[in-house]
């Protein structure tokens, strides 16, 4: 693992790209290093060690993370740009990609941004406290195609639904204080509410993950689960969805792109380490080159990530495709920067239990959770080929002219 501190990966990573990432002054770089070392703190705290196994321990300390960080205000950045949120979120993936629920309101920013006032007097203290939202989008007939979704509700004479129906690839299954479901109202419309995760009619089967297994994760049954008017989220369900994840993918790929920069630091660190050691070693051609590439393609996938992220704050109308196409771009860089940079550090990279072996798998994750990379690709591919005009703007140029968020 990295010898780096989080405020120093803050200083070496992010802080030089302030020019570029911050040119309005916006972010409060001295609170984002706070943050860094109060995760520090909170980390040796709750002794948060990347090689702890997964298991019903490690999901408590992460939770403890959380809810160590809501006692300092870490979690309720409202106040703060979209951009913000993201940079935190390559620190904490820098630390551990399991951190990826560390700050913000994860999926419990649809009940934020949509919800009616009781669900969110209901829950949005909860979630600011450290409790933790899960998402029931996927089903096991059509992938994650929203449009395919079988669950259902039924209309009781109070006013009341039932939804009944099977959700898979359920992250944060257990954890979840509240599911935020996705399924199709009495009048056939997709709809989504926020469901307690203590309700009776929820049952849960859970399935071990090859990576990302800080959370448990699988099956979701509801069986006549009841949501009530005030559950509903205002809106039409895909729509809720499209604005959702091109705010939330930008924060996937900064934590990827956090973890592939711990990987580069940790390599980097060992063969300086090795040089000193031995005054005869030098390094190949070969492994200088993949050193300097890997740099480059981490630096430019998350200048990527932050365009994304503007463009959803701004209200772009590419927003979206602007998420889906740099998300799957930029994990797709995290997994082989760090596959190629393993490499260079022998088989101490291959350990079972060891740290680089842990965000490989987590990274490999990462190409499934939250979209499957291939199907944004193609998403942005038939965007640029249906009207092949729409987004030739280069995208510093769209930023430009975008108004300034208040």
């Amino acid at each position: 693992m990295s010898t780096i501190g989080l405020q120093e990966a803050v200083g070496t990573w992010l802080e030089p790209l302030a020019p570029v990432l911050d040119t309005a002054n916006r972010i409060d770089w001295r609170r984002l290093r706070t943050l860094a070392s109060a995760l520090d703190d909170v980390l040796e705290t709750c002794r948060i060690e990347p090689e702890l196994s997964p298991g019903p321990e490690r999901s408590r300390r992460l939770q403890a993370v959380r809810a160590a960080l809501a006692e300092r205000g870490a979690l309720d950045t409202a106040d703060q740009p979209a951009l913000f949120a993201l940079l935190a979120q390559f620190v904490c993936g820098y630390r551990d990609i399991d951190l990826r629920d560390a700050t913000g309101l994860g999926h419990g920013a649809l009940i934020a941004r949509h919800a009616g006032p009781v669900a969110r007097q209901r829950w949005l203290p909860r979630l600011l406290a450290g409790e933790l939202a899960g998402i029931a989008m996927t089903e096991p007939h059509g992938g994650s195609n929203p449009a395919g979704t079988r669950t259902s509700a039924t209309a009781l004479p109070d006013g009341t639904w039932q939804v009944t129906g099977r959700k898979i690839w359920i992250s944060r299954l257990t954890e979840a204080a509240v599911f935020v479901v996705f399924f199709r109202a009495p009048d056939g419309q997709l709809a989504a509410a926020a469901v307690d995760a203590s309700e009776p009619g929820l049952h849960r089967q859970m399935i071990s993950p090859a990576g990302l297994a800080g959370w448990t994760w699988g099956i979701l049954d509801l069986d006549t689960v009841p949501v009530r008017p005030d559950d509903v989220l205002r809106g039409e369900g895909m729509a809720l969805l499209r604005k959702h994840f091109a705010s939330y993918r930008p924060l996937v790929t900064a934590t990827a792109l956090g973890g592939a920069a711990a990987v580069f630091d940790t390599v980097t660190t060992a063969l300086t380490a090795r040089q000193r050691a031995n005054g005869m070693f030098r390094l190949r051609d070969s492994a200088l080159v993949t050193v300097g590439r890997t740099h480059t393609q981490i630096v430019t996938a998350l200048l990527g990530a932050v365009v994304a992220s503007r463009l959803e704050e701004s209200g772009h109308p590419h927003a979206e495709r602007w998420g889906a196409a740099t998300k799957a771009h930029g994990v797709d860089v995290a997994n082989q920067a760090a596959g190629e940079l393993v490499l260079l550090v022998g088989a101490a990279g291959f350990r079972a239990d060891g740290h680089l072996a842990k965000i490989r798998h987590d990274l490999n994750g990462l190409l499934y959770a939250d979209g499957i990379h291939d199907s944004l690709y193609r998403a942005a591919g038939k965007q640029h080929t249906t009207h092949p005009n729409t987004m030739a703007a280069p995208p510093l140029r769209a930023l430009e002219a975008l108004p300034t968020p208040a």
